[in-house]
């Protein structure tokens, strides 16, 4: 791509000299960009934009890079190939998702709400992901058996237990939000109503409270919750009242002030 400056007299436009070096110097810089961009592996066009205090051109988030700042239709890149670009939203950051070849990225549409999305690589297996709400949002891979939750936190990225693989069972209320992962798992063998031995596998399950207000959760420690199936449906009534739903169908409720008071 060429980038042609057309020479014209000085008082034609009745500029100082000084303004028109900075001119030449913006028009430069913004060449610049547009070249960069257009390496191998990048995209074959890029709209020209004014750079300002509040665009500052390439924005390096090492080792992605979002071109420009803060523009309707911009676009996140990695060793200079292009992500993601959607011509209604500001792409504001991004982060990869642990042991998988995709990413999440934090945007802005254009009625100024925040939200998240998926660059999901093919041979990433089977992944979807889904907005519980607009504050949480739920990753599942179904050929590797990873769980993720992200989480929008004062504009940015919150990756939940992002070392684990079965982060999951987000339910939410106006005030707080909660979730499980999977601690461990064993066969247990017992008898049945006919007094015959069964074997079944049986799952321990560790929850963890957040409160919206603050951005790191609480892992209840003391509440201890086993099932033969590795999911578990949880509910909060209200602020304090957890209810949950095992496999038999029994149902339990717990008030979460005695296992995390500082969160209430």
């Amino acid at each position: 791509m060429i980038c042609t400056v057309h020479r014209v007299k000085e008082k034609e436009l009745r500029l100082p000299k000084c303004k028109m070096f900075k001119l030449k110097t913006n028009i430069i810089t913004v060449c610049f960009g547009l070249v960069w961009i257009l390496l191998p592996q990048g995209v074959s066009a890029v709209e020209k934009y004014s750079r300002d205090a509040e665009h500052r051109g390439i924005v390096d988030l090492g080792p992605y890079q979002i071109f420009p700042e803060n523009r309707m239709g911009n676009g996140i890149y990695l060793d200079k190939k292009l992500l993601e670009s959607k011509p209604q939203r500001v792409i504001l950051n991004i982060v990869s998702i642990k042991k998988t070849k995709s990413y999440i990225y934090l945007f802005r549409s254009q009625n100024g709400v925040l939200g998240l999305d998926i660059v999901k690589i093919d041979t990433d297996g089977d992944a979807r992901f889904w907005k519980i709400d607009p504050e949480f949002y739920q990753y599942t891979n179904r050929t590797s058996g990873i769980q993720r939750i992200f989480r929008i936190f004062e504009e940015k990225i919150i990756p939940l237990l992002a070392h684990l693989r079965t982060g999951s069972g987000v339910a939410t209320s106006p005030t707080h939000a909660i979730f499980y992962h999977i601690t461990e798992s064993e066969d247990i063998t017992r008898l049945n109503s006919n007094g015959q031995n069964i074997t079944q596998r049986v799952y321990t399950f560790r929850l963890h409270l957040i409160n919206r207000k603050f951005e790191k959760f609480q892992s209840l420690l003391n509440l201890k919750i086993q099932d033969v199936s590795y999911r578990l449906k949880l509910k909060l009534v209200n602020e304090f009242y957890l209810s949950y739903k095992l496999s038999n169908g029994k149902k339990q409720t717990v008030d979460l002030r005695k296992y995390a008071p500082k969160l209430f």
